[in-house]
């Protein structure tokens, strides 16, 4: 995924330098000043889902979720606020109700990668392999060469489940 201004400032510090920490302090003095900012909830709400699943720590899923459902409170269509709710729900064990932000979010944005596959992984998880299987196409037909979207892809086809989300 390719963005510019902040949203390209904050995927930088996730993906490219895997510095989510920096993100989040970053984020946080954005919303101290403007704590209607839903951009920026939204961005901290995907960064803290990036830092729960890094640390394995599912603190941060809880607030990643209250991020998220803020940002939406303020801007009720934005994809990464969707994606974020949507990953949250996923990785606190609710998969099916996961569903509906993460259809939503393909709406908001069907060019968005991660919206198509989040919704594979909720797809997957509550059984419906037909749906998965489109969703991560999709998400591979937007970026072809990104390595998580081909290791979820190979995860599905394996039957594999994430080892987090086995004990939920």
């Amino acid at each position: 995924m390719k963005d510019s201004g902040l949203r390209g400032q904050i995927f930088d510090l996730l993906y490219s330098q895997k510095k989510p920490e920096q993100a989040i302090l970053q984020l946080n003095r954005i919303i101290k000043a403007s704590p209607e900012h839903s951009e920026a909830l939204a961005l901290k709400a995907y960064a803290l889902n990036k830092l729960a699943n890094s640390l394995h720590d599912w603190k941060y899923t809880q607030h990643a979720f209250a991020s998220a459902e803020r940002a939406l409170a303020f801007n009720p269509d934005d994809d990464i606020a969707l994606i974020s709710k949507g990953w949250a729900l996923i990785d606190l064990g609710r998969a099916k109700d996961a569903l509906s932000p993460l259809q939503k979010a393909t709406r908001a944005n069907p060019a968005n990668e991660y919206a198509w596959y989040n919704l594979a992984w909720a797809q997957y998880l509550t059984g419906d392999a037909l749906g998965s299987k489109d969703s991560i196409e999709r998400a591979l037909r937007i970026n072809p060469g990104n390595p998580i979207l081909k290791q979820g892809k190979r995860m599905m086809e394996n039957g594999e489940i994430p080892a987090h989300l086995r004990k939920k």
